[in-house]
């Protein structure tokens, strides 16, 4: 399994993590396409830029920027559940090897994290009139660069 997608897999394993305490929030690997369970959280990865990782090296480090979208009945939900995501990108994000197996079955070996920066909190409108359903929405954005043992 390429690392990208491992990246991918421990981000949403470690959103299950961090949510335990609340089993009946959806947690989705990918934006909600289809039927939206609220609440959801969502994550998905998007631009990936290579940087420069040392003079004379060609080795290239991977950038990456990651969007979690919280989506909730009331403000109230979608602020908490929104905050907590703030609080704990403070800390780094373990990457894990899934080819081993994945939780609960199997403990992963750790192959390193992703240091998050540039995180935003920015609450998205959603307008009465494009949905029959009013929700909240958040989105909380962050660039992460992957940091081996």
């Amino acid at each position: 399994m390429n690392i990208e997608r491992k990246k991918d897999l421990s981000i949403y394993y470690w959103l299950i993590d961090k949510f335990s305490d609340a089993p009946y929030i959806n947690i989705q690997d990918g934006f909600p396409v289809s039927n939206l369970v609220i609440p959801t959280i969502s994550i998905d990865g998007g631009v990936i830029n290579l940087e420069p990782h040392e003079m004379g090296n060609k080795n290239q480090v991977f950038v990456r920027i990651w969007r979690i979208d919280v989506f909730a009945d009331n403000k109230s939900i979608r602020d908490e559940y929104s905050y907590r995501i703030l609080g704990e990108l403070q800390d780094n994000i373990p990457v894990y090897d899934y080819d081993e197996g994945f939780p609960p079955s199997v403990s992963p070996t750790q192959l390193g994290c992703l240091q998050a920066s540039n995180i935003k909190m920015t609450p998205v409108q959603i307008f009465p009139e494009l949905t029959e359903k009013l929700y909240f929405r958040a989105s909380v954005t962050f660039t992460a660069k992957y940091n081996k043992f």
